[in-house]
C-alpha cells in the first residue's frame, strides 16, 4: 500500500521522508538498548578493567573463571538473588491480586476509595519508601515497631530491619502498586459466564478461582509475574539501604560494590560486566518464558459482544475482615512510612514518637533548610531536565517506529524489531545503569559525555518499551481507511502519518510520557550507577542525605523533609499534568461539537490540504475519544 521509495530521473529509487524517519527512529533505539549491552559483553570478555583505552586490555575468559572460582560466592549471589526476588515476586503477586479481586470481582464497600488508596504508593518515589521503612521499623524510634510492642507477647524488637525475611516483605510492599495496576484489567475485561457455569455446577468459590478463573488468567499472570521478577532484580534501593547490614548478597548490590573504588583497589569492571552478562542470560530466559506461553493468549479470549459481564462475588461474613485486611496494607504503605518521614523531619535527631518530644523537641527548621538549599533547586532542575528529555526522546522514536512496523509487510525483519523494541523490559535497571556506565566511559576519550546530564538522558530513555508497546497498540486501533484516502489525495506517507495518525495517537503518546516522565522523576538505580555530584537528580542527592557515609552531607532530618517534599511534588507534577490532558480532551469535545452543531460548511479545511485529508483531520478528536 505504501510507497518504499521515489524514483529520480536517473532511474534510482531513493528513501521517502517516513522511510527516513524509521531509520533514524530505528537506530535512536539501537543506540539506546543494544550499544551498552555490546559493551558490557565485550568487557566481559576483554579485561581486566576496561575493554578499550587500557593497555593491559586483552581478549580473555578470565572475568568468567575468577566468577567461577568463587563459586561458594557464586552460588550465594545466585541463591540470595533467587529467594529475595522470588519471595518478594509471590507476595507482590498474592496482595495484587487480592486487592484486584477485591476491588473488580467483589462487593466490598468502598471500592473505588479501595482503587485510590492502593495507588498511592506508586507516587511515593521507591528510594523514598525505601528510606520510610527504615525508618519506621528503627528498633528504638521505628513508629511501627513502637506500635508492636503495645501488643503482648512481641518483645523487646518485634521486627528486625536488617533480616533477610524483613528486607523481601519490604520490597513486596513497596511494590504491590505496579501489578495491581496490570492485573485489574485482566479481571475487569474477563467474562464472568464461565464462572457462573462453575457455581451453578456445585463448584466454591476456591475451586472455581483455581479451575476457571486462574486458567483463564493465565497468560496475563505470567506476564505480571515475569516483569515484577525482572523490576525485582533491577530494584537497588532496598537492597542498599537494608541489605548492606544483612550481609546478604543480592545481585543489584553486588555489582554496586564491585563497581565501587576500595582503597588500594581498582573497580572491578570486568568480573562485574560477567555477573552482568550471567543474569542477563537469566532475564532473557525469562522473557522468552512469558513469550512463549503468551503467543497463543487468544485462545483463553473471554470477552464478546453477547451479554458480557463481570462475575460479582458477596463477601458476606468476610467483608469485616477483608475491609480490616485492607486498612492494614494502607498503613503499611502510605499511612505509617509517610507519618515516619515526617517525625524523622521534624526531630533533631532520631527518637522515638511521644507526646513529650511531639510538644518539647519538634521543630520546622528541616523544611526551610531544604528550601534554601541550592543544591536542592539544582539537583531537581535536573531531574526535570532528565526525566522531560528521555520521555521525549523514547516517545517519539518508538512512536515513529511502532507506526512504521505495525503499517509495513510482516517480513523476518520488520517482526525482530518489533521484538527487539519491546526487549528493554527484559533488561533489569542495575544492568542497563551499569552498561550505560560502562559505555560512556569507553567512549569518554572521543565524546566525553560520561557523568553528565546528557548521559542520563540518553540512559534513562532504555525504557523505550513501554512507549513503543503503547504507540502500537494505539497504531493497530486506527483504521487505514484514513491513511488510504490521504495518499490517494496525493498525500505523501510522512503527511498522512503527520497530519492524520499523529493526532490520533496524541492522547496515547501524552500519557505513556506522562508515565515515563513519572518514572524518570523517581529514578534512583540509573543515577546511582552514572551520576556524579555535578549530574545527580534529586533522588542520589536525597540518599546521599540519609546515608552516613556522606560525611558532610549526612543530615536525616533535612533528607526526610526533602523525601516528603519530593513526594508531594511528583503528586503535584504528575496529576497536573493529567488534568491538563483532561481538559484539552474537554476542549476538543466541546469544539467538536461546535462543528457539528454549526455543520460541516462551519469547518474550512486549510488551504494547503486537500478535502479528504482536511475530513480525516477533523474526524482525529472523535476516534482518539474512542
Amino acid at each position: 500500500m505504501f510507497q518504499v521509495g521515489r524514483t529520480t530521473k536517473a532511474g534510482r529509487s531513493r528513501p521517502t521522508t517516513m522511510t527516513v524517519a524509521m531509520i533514524i527512529a530505528g537506530t535512536v533505539i539501537f543506540l539506546v538498548l543494544a550499544i551498552p549491552l555490546i559493551v558490557q559483553i565485550i568487557t566481559a570478555f576483554r579485561g581486566p578493567f576496561l575493554p578499550f583505552g587500557v593497555p593491559s586490555a586483552q581478549w580473555t575468559t578470565e572475568n568468567f573463571v575468577t566468577l567461577w572460582s568463587l563459586r561458594e560466592d557464586f552460588w550465594a549471589v545466585l541463591g540470595s538473588t533467587a529467594a529475595f526476588v522470588g519471595g518478594s515476586t509471590v507476595l507482590t503477586l498474592l496482595m495484587a491480586f487480592g486487592l484486584a479481586w477485591v476491588t473488580v470481582r467483589t462487593d466490598a464497600p468502598m471500592r473505588r476509595l479501595i482503587g485510590v488508596l492502593v495507588i498511592v504508593p506508586f507516587i511515593i518515589p521507591p528510594i523514598v519508601k525505601a528510606q520510610a521503612f527504615l525508618l519506621m521499623l528503627s528498633p528504638e524510634t521505628g513508629i511501627l515497631n513502637q506500635l508492636l510492642r503495645l501488643l503482648p507477647f512481641t518483645g523487646d524488637v518485634p521486627i528486625d530491619p536488617y533480616a533477610f525475611s524483613t528486607m523481601i516483605v519490604i520490597q513486596a510492599l513497596t511494590n504491590v502498586t505496579f501489578p495491581y495496576l496490570m492485573i485489574v484489567p485482566l479481571l475487569t475485561n474477563m467474562d464472568g459466564s464461565l464462572e457462573e457455569s462453575a457455581r451453578v455446577s456445585g463448584a466454591s468459590w476456591p475451586q472455581t478461582l483455581r479451575r476457571v478463573t486462574l486458567p483463564m488468567l493465565w497468560p496475563g499472570l505470567l506476564g505480571v509475574m515475569v516483569l515484577t521478577f525482572i523490576l525485582g532484580i533491577g530494584s537497588l534501593e532496598v537492597p542498599l539501604l537494608f541489605g548492606q547490614d544483612s550481609g546478604k548478597d543480592i545481585f543489584a548490590l553486588k555489582l554496586w560494590t564491585l563497581i565501587g573504588s576500595r582503597a588500594g583497589q581498582l573497580p572491578q569492571y570486568g568480573l562485574a560486566a560477567a555477573w552482568g552478562v550471567v543474569f542477563l542470560v537469566i532475564t532473557t530466559i525469562a522473557f522468552v518464558i512469558y513469550l512463549r506461553a503468551t503467543r497463543n493468549a487468544e485462545r483463553r479470549a473471554s470477552v464478546t459482544g453477547k451479554g458480557f459481564k463481570p462475575t460479582v462475588m458477596k463477601l458476606g461474613a468476610w467483608r469485616v475482615p477483608v475491609l480490616i485486611a485492607i486498612f492494614i496494607f494502607v498503613l503499611l504503605t502510605a499511612v505509617l512510612p509517610l507519618l515516619a518521614l515526617l517525625w524523622a523531619a521534624i526531630t533533631p535527631y532520631p527518637i522515638g514518637f511521644s507526646f513529650t518530644a511531639l510538644f518539647e523537641m519538634t521543630q520546622f527548621t528541616s523544611f526551610g533548610k531544604v528550601f534554601g538549599d541550592p543544591e536542592f533547586w539544582a539537583s531537581l532542575g535536573r531531574t526535570l531536565i532528565i526525566a522531560g528529555g528521555s520521555a521525549t526522546i523514547a516517545c517519539v522514536a518508538a512512536t515513529v517506529l511502532a507506526y512504521g512496523i505495525a503499517r509495513g509487510k510482516k517480513t523476518f525483519r520488520s517482526k525482530a524489531m518489533d521484538l527487539f523494541a519491546s526487549s528493554s523490559v527484559a533488561i533489569p535497571a542495575t544492568i542497563a545503569g551499569f552498561a550505560m556506565f560502562l559505555t560512556f566511559m569507553v567512549i569518554n576519550p572521543v565524546i566525553p559525555l560520561a557523568g553528565t546530564v546528557a548521559a542520563l538522558v540518553i540512559a534513562y530513555a532504555y525504557r523505550v518499551s513501554i512507549a513503543y508497546r503503547g504507540g502500537y497498540s494505539a497504531t493497530m486501533q486506527i483504521k487505514m481507511e484514513l491513511e488510504e484516502a490521504a495518499m490517494t489525495s496525493g498525500a505523501t506517507r510522512f503527511e498522512g502519518f503527520r497530519r492524520i495518525v499523529a493526532p490520533l495517537l496524541m492522547p496515547t503518546v501524552f500519557a505513556v510520557w506522562i508515565q515515563m516522565f513519572i518514572l524518570g522523576t523517581n529514578e534512583f538505580t540509573l543515577p546511582a550507577f552514572m551520576a556524579t555530584p555535578e549530574s545527580r537528580p534529586i533522588s542520589v542527592y536525597m540518599y546521599a542525605m540519609i546515608n552516613p557515609r556522606s560525611a558532610q552531607i549526612y543530615a536525616p532530618d533535612k533528607g526526610a523533609a526533602m523525601a516528603l517534599i519530593f513526594t508531594l511534588l511528583v503528586f503535584a507534577i504528575g496529576y497536573g499534568l493529567q488534568w491538563v490532558v483532561s481538559l484539552v480532551a474537554i476542549g476538543r469535545a466541546k469544539r467538536r461539537v461546535t462543528d457539528l452543531a454549526l455543520g460541516p460548511a462551519s469547518v474550512a479545511p486549510p488551504e494547503e490540504v486537500s478535502p479528504t485529508i482536511s475530513i480525516a483531520v477533523q474526524e482525529a478528536p472523535v476516534l482518539s475519544r474512542r
